[in-house]
């Protein structure tokens, strides 16, 4: 690919240093106070009082540079000179007394005096792990510390160089140069040379940064490093003070293993850390924009998977919430196969989204079986998302429609959308319709709303629902015709230091479903009341060790090392229920889980096994008029493994058994391909008649797909209490 060149800037060359030494414990104004008039800005220059006692102090003390952001009219730069003694032996002498002052009108809305210039393309090429930066420390004072080998000041140009070893501090943000040059008068940072910019946990390095202390924006050449994006809006905030740094890396360099975290194989709520290199990068304040990126989220390298653009710009719209617009992105796999993501604007959040917008699924109870879909987001703002996907029903087009392309039954459409009011309450919907036949609308459309509001850890929803799904055991899959009501659930609480977990669930709503409880089935509308409590404990029978974490050995095919153990879970549950026509039920549910992992998913084959086996037994007083939370499984045996067959090719099973009448019911089959970055799962439930291929991205919440019981329109029921899924 060819890139136009672009010419760098070069910093203006000294005169008139201050690097003679120095004997004189007395240092005097260079020459009395004036107005002066500069091409760049008129600026006046003070005479401050010296003190003739002057301390001299060690190699180390800083040289200030005073903004004084917190006026809104003016910047200040205090120039406090340090300078060094040639004498062998004799260590420098610095001057802590301020000879210079100067002051510029603050002009916030004007354009830049100089600006900043763009630089020639960079090699991608991998280079050599740095060392990892120190913690920095942060600097709430108005000033800019400066301390190095070396420090001139340059009374022309207003400029004040440091060279080797250079350290500087500006609010929450660390720099580290070969060589740092300050004009004073543009209020500008050019800093060159294994140039090293800390923000909090945001590391970035480069060859060249220049910066603009009042506009606070700037570039940074051949910029690489590590980006911590859960803090990125933080970082990059002039108000938040500095904390810990990541160390960074390049992609052509394997770094420090992280300690080893989960011991299970999932993707992580939101980004947690990302490697890139990029020609350049342009940032203004929570806003960065760079130029032929190149990010991943491997750790080792070469990297298994990478996401590459001509351009990407990055913009904080929440607290925990990016969004990144790209031109011409792109999905390279292990440096070679290389897909086009359809999807110019993708959000590095929490949310679940997916980054091909495709969808491959089956559902033959709603759409008659093999089905595909493609996603839009036409609205996506910090406050509000919406996204639409038309779905072609592939088999029913084939099966039933003889591929009539023009019938409106082998098209469906869902939609979704979520709204947040503030960070507490927020507001989601979905709606599935399985075919266009509006004639039969009532019967093809499933919808849902909630309204949930966050008191602390506890959460307050309103829901609505119309056609909904769900599983009830061996009843399998039945649906509510309609739902309203309010639910208020507890987080897991911990009781003292016993190590039980309890928590607990209240509702109160108006129901319109199935019921038996008249001659045939038939619909009834009533009101019901519930609350339920659980206790559980776990108890660990055995750990083994983890392996190390390296790409060939604990990470092969895992973004964490996985640690072999085994466990034992028990577990109390008390539901109870009221109806509006005066029926009840109750319910105690006992339940002992045995669950494991053996092997480390390393070998070739066999070195992965996961399993677990319930029992549980339960109580019944009472029975529900409806049949879609009727507690019918008092003595249930569940199972279910994960075991690798070759590579990272693994096959699972899971399912359960009525004991008292044979039934099997909750039964799920998946095939699972899974490397270090990224997986590709194929789901399948029989209960459900439904199926999806899903694809999804490891530290992120990238899901191309949903499991059949993941989609917002089911629901699992278990011992009476339902459990609905987010639409996001």
């Amino acid at each position: 690919m060819f890139y136009p060149t672009l010419e760098a800037a070069t910093p203006p060359p000294l005169v008139q240093s201050l690097s003679a030494p120095v004997q004189a414990s007395v240092v005097s104004p260079p020459f009395p106070a004036e107005r002066i008039r500069l091409a760049a800005a008129p600026l006046f220059v003070e005479q401050t009082s010296v003190d003739a006692s002057t301390k001299a102090s060690g190699l180390g003390n800083p040289l200030s540079i005073s903004t004084d952001l917190q006026s809104q009219n003016d910047i200040r730069f205090s120039v406090i000179p340090i300078q060094s003694l040639s004498n062998a032996g004799s260590p420098p002498t610095h001057f802590s007394t301020t000879n210079r002052l100067a002051q510029l009108p603050r002009q916030r809305d004007r354009p830049p005096s100089r600006s900043i210039p763009s630089s020639k393309p960079v090699d991608l090429a991998p280079s050599a792990t740095p060392t990892p930066p120190p913690k920095p420390q942060p600097n709430n004072s108005p000033f800019v510390e400066l301390s190095a080998d070396r420090q001139e000041y340059d009374t022309l140009k207003r400029a004040v160089t440091a060279v080797g070893n250079v350290l500087l501090n500006y609010r929450a943000a660390q720099l580290k140069a070969d060589r740092v040059q300050t004009l004073t008068v543009q209020k500008q940072v050019i800093a060159e040379g294994n140039v090293q910019l800390i923000r909090g946990d945001q590391v970035l390095q480069g060859d060249r940064l220049e910066y603009l202390l009042d506009q606070e924006r700037g570039i940074l050449f051949k910029p690489r490093g590590i980006i911590y994006l859960p803090s990125t809006g933080q970082d990059f905030s002039k108000a938040t003070p500095a904390t810990n740094a990541l160390g960074n890396n390049t992609l052509g360099s394997d770094p420090a293993p992280p300690q080893p975290g989960a011991q299970t194989i999932q993707a992580t709520e939101g980004v947690q850390r990302l490697r890139f290199e990029a020609d350049r990068i342009e940032f203004t304040g929570t806003t960065w924009t760079a130029v032929n990126v190149r990010i991943t989220n491997d750790l080792f390298s070469p990297p298994e998977l990478e996401l590459r653009a001509e351009q990407a710009q990055s913009t904080r719209i929440a607290a925990k919430e990016d969004v990144l617009t790209l031109r011409r992105p792109r999905l390279v796999f292990d440096q070679g196969l290389s897909i086009p993501i359809p999807r110019s604007k993708i959000g590095l959040s929490r949310q679940r989204q997916d980054p091909f917008a495709v969808e491959l699924g089956y559902d033959d109870r709603d759409r008659g079986g093999l089905f595909l879909g493609r996603s839009f987001t036409p609205i996506s703002k910090r406050a509000f998302t919406f996204t639409i996907t038309p779905q072609l029903l592939i088999q029913r087009a084939i099966a039933e429609k003889n591929f009539n392309l023009i019938d409106p039954n082998v098209y469906g459409l869902n939609l979704a959308f979520k709204s947040e009011f503030s960070a507490q309450t927020s507001l989601t919907g979905y709606s599935s319709l399985s075919s266009f036949d509006f004639s039969n609308f009532s019967n093809n459309v499933r919808a849902g709303l909630r309204l949930r509001h966050l008191i602390k850890d506890y959460r307050l929803d309103f829901e609505a629902a119309y056609r909904e799904r769900v599983i009830n055991g061996s009843l399998e899959e039945q649906t509510i015709q309609n739902r309203f009501g309010v639910i208020f659930s507890s987080p897991t609480l911990q009781l003292g230091k016993t190590g039980v977990e309890f928590n607990y669930r209240l509702a109160g709503e108006l129901i319109t479903a199935e019921t038996d409880v008249f001659d045939g089935l038939t619909t009834q509308s009533l009101g019901r009341l519930q609350g339920s409590a659980s206790l559980q404990r776990g108890f660990d029978l055995w750990k083994g060790k983890r392996l190390p974490a390296t790409a060939t050995q604990g990470m092969k095919y895992t973004p964490q090392p996985l640690q072999p153990n085994l466990r034992v879970v028990a577990g109390l549950t008390g539901i109870v229920s009221g109806y509006s026509n005066g029926d009840s039920q109750s319910s105690l549910i006992g339940k002992v889980r045995l669950e494991g992992q053996f092997g480390h998913f390393s070998r070739p084959y066999l070195d992965y096994t996961s399993f677990f086996v319930s029992f549980s037994q339960g109580l019944q007083l009472g029975k529900s008029p409806f049949l879609f939370d009727r507690f019918v499984d008092q003595q249930v045996l569940s199972a279910g493994f994960l075991q690798q067959i070759y590579g990272p090719v693994r096959l699972g099973l899971q399912s359960s058994i009525n004991l008292n009448t044979g039934e099997f019911f909750n039964t799920d089959i998946v095939l699972d391909y899974s490397r270090r970055t990224y997986g590709l799962s194929l789901h399948y439930n029989p209960s459900l008649q439904s199926g999806a291929l899903v694809f999804r991205i490891n530290s992120f919440n990238w899901s191309n797909n949903r499991n059949p019981l993941s989609r917002p329109e089911v629901g699992v029921v278990e011992g009476g209490v339902g459990q609905t899924n987010d639409p996001f």
